[in-house]
């Protein structure tokens, strides 16, 4: 992988930049994505512990901008951990193509790791849960010290490196009791936890739902359907999503949501297990991209919540 050094990027860096964005990290979907979780946060937790939703502040922008840098840090991370297994299997790819340089890659995560950290300086107590998921990334980024082990066991891989997503989440609360001058000892856990529970389950199907394929489509790439084949991964995918909705189901019940969420949350899910479904009865390339339907899955149930806890609360 080689040592991490900060090079300052050749002429054309930006114009490679958007090349790579484009193709790896489409920003107006990972924006779409950030305001609705932040939203999905701000507004649940608000409403359960007596906090009327507001007009955006500069934490709304905080929480949206530090979701953005972490998904991008963690992208580029991925492109220098993967840099000799893309140049096999992916050449196509910005990287391995030469259309955007390693040095470019590097410059960018040392960037974004410094802005990421900037702009949280200044908020007091949320500059130590950055850090925490700062760290995290780069411990992830140098394989735990055991890239050996890590790059040949998927699922050890995934133990290790999923957490970071509920360490993202603490750092959105953490934004909120700074905005309304609570700490993490005075909210309410009781339906917090199964929030970011439901939140983490949605991402965890989301990781992989984006790694199933049809056999026609296997190579040297290791992928959850050939560690379980391709039913069995479906089935995680599937498990996991389901406990997303049965904690929005816990949440209709308890907090007396409108029909409106409880039909949105059933219909997302049911287009989701019919996408599943789909592919197992008829395994193909044209029936594997579960992960497109694993997106709309969380869009839809992220808009559900903004509207019922933003707007009808």
């Amino acid at each position: 992988m080689g040592r991490m050094t900060l090079q300052f990027p050749s002429p054309g860096y930006w114009s490679r930049m958007n090349i790579y964005l484009a193709e790896m990290l489409p920003l107006h979907k990972h924006l779409l994505v950030s305001v609705l979780l932040y939203l999905g946060v701000y507004t649940f937790v608000g409403r359960v512990n007596g906090v009327q939703f507001s007009l955006p502040t500069v934490f709304f922008f905080l929480g949206i901008g530090s979701l953005l840098a972490v998904s991008l840090l963690i992208r580029l991370m991925d492109e220098i951990k993967d840099k000799e297994l893309d140049e096999q299997l992916f050449s196509q790819r910005p990287l391995p193509s030469g259309r955007v340089f390693d040095s470019d890659i590097r410059f960018s995560i040392a960037a974004v790791a410094v802005l990421y950290l900037a702009a949280n300086f200044w908020t007091g107590p949320t500059f130590g849960v950055a850090l925490i998921v700062l760290a995290y990334a780069f411990v992830m980024f140098k394989h735990f010290f055991m890239p050996h082990i890590l790059q040949k066991n998927l699922l050890l891989t995934l133990a290790t490196h999923n957490p970071i997503v509920p360490i993202v989440y603490l750092h959105l609360l953490a934004l909120f009791t700074a905005e309304h001058g609570l700490t993490f000892q005075t909210i309410d856990w009781r339906y917090t936890l199964p929030l970011i529970l439901m939140y983490w389950a949605m991402s965890f199907a989301w990781e992989i739902a984006r790694k199933i394929r049809s056999p026609q489509e296997e190579n040297q790439y290791v992928t959850y359907s050939r560690i379980f084949g391709p039913r069995g991964a479906v089935l995680v995918a599937a498990g996991a999503q389901t406990v997303s909705f049965a904690i929005g189901l816990y949440f209709y019940w308890r907090l007396s949501l409108s029909p409106l969420f409880a039909v949105t949350l059933a219909g997302a899910y049911a287009i989701t297990i019919w996408g599943h479904i789909r592919f197992m009865l008829l395994p193909s390339p044209a029936t594997s991209k579960l992960k497109n339907f694993a997106e709309l899955f969380i869009i839809l149930v992220l808009i559900a919540q903004s509207i019922e806890h933003g707007l009808l609360s």
